[in-house]
């Protein structure tokens, strides 16, 4: 009896971790929908910070990393701050799903942080290394949210960044006008992906 129990469950395993499945990924998609804002959010903020380090960098404004850097990322994060608060206790959920997609941005944030900190304290930050960091990072966490949704076409938003990666990665001379391709970046690859998932999910797609 016991052995036909246990053949019973093993037969149903695959059909219930497959509506299991299917319910993450919808869950998950509607949370990415909702998540638009953060991608906005930190789209234009990042477009804003690498356009100004650009005019800084060619004279235009005074010489400036900190004073640009670290008011963005403390609005940023103050911002997402009261957009937690804010949120519904229904969307702070344990779903596997959701958690790997906020945890994939997470470790964007955390580890770019993280180096910019640590090479500013110590005087060994490198702009070319930051840009290999975070485009690699940035690519990664669509990646995830990609897969762990079910929203396909955020993996063409990855190879995106990764092919900025590659661009930054190949230059013998890393100079200033790499600031306006990341702050195009920026808005293509964050803000505009960000509209797009905030749209879809108005119409309830």
């Amino acid at each position: 009896m016991m052995a036909s129990d246990m053949n019973n469950d093993a037969v149903g395993n695959p059909a219930e971790d497959l509506a299991l499945i299917r319910q993450m990924m919808e869950a998950g998609r509607t949370r990415v929908a909702v998540s638009g804002v953060h991608f906005i959010l930190w789209g234009l903020l990042l477009t804003l910070a690498f356009f100004v380090q650009y005019l800084s960098a060619y004279g235009y404004l005074p010489p400036m990393l900190v004073e640009i850097w670290a008011p963005m990322a403390a609005i940023g994060w103050l911002i997402e701050f009261f957009l937690a608060r804010r949120s519904p206790p229904v969307s702070r959920t344990s779903n596997p799903a959701v958690v790997a997609h906020a945890a994939s941005w997470s470790v964007v944030g955390i580890a770019t942080l993280a180096y910019f900190a640590v090479s500013v304290i110590t005087k060994t930050f490198d702009p070319k290394a930051i840009t290999v960091l975070s485009t690699g990072l940035i690519g990664g966490a669509y990646w995830v949210t990609s897969t762990v949704t079910g929203v396909r076409w955020l993996k063409y938003i990855a190879l995106g960044w990764w092919a900025v990666l590659a661009y930054a990665t190949s230059l013998k001379v890393y100079d200033g006008e790499m600031l306006l391709v990341m702050a195009a970046a920026s808005a293509l690859l964050l803000t505009i992906p960000g509209f797009v998932l905030r749209r879809l999910h108005g119409s309830g797609e």
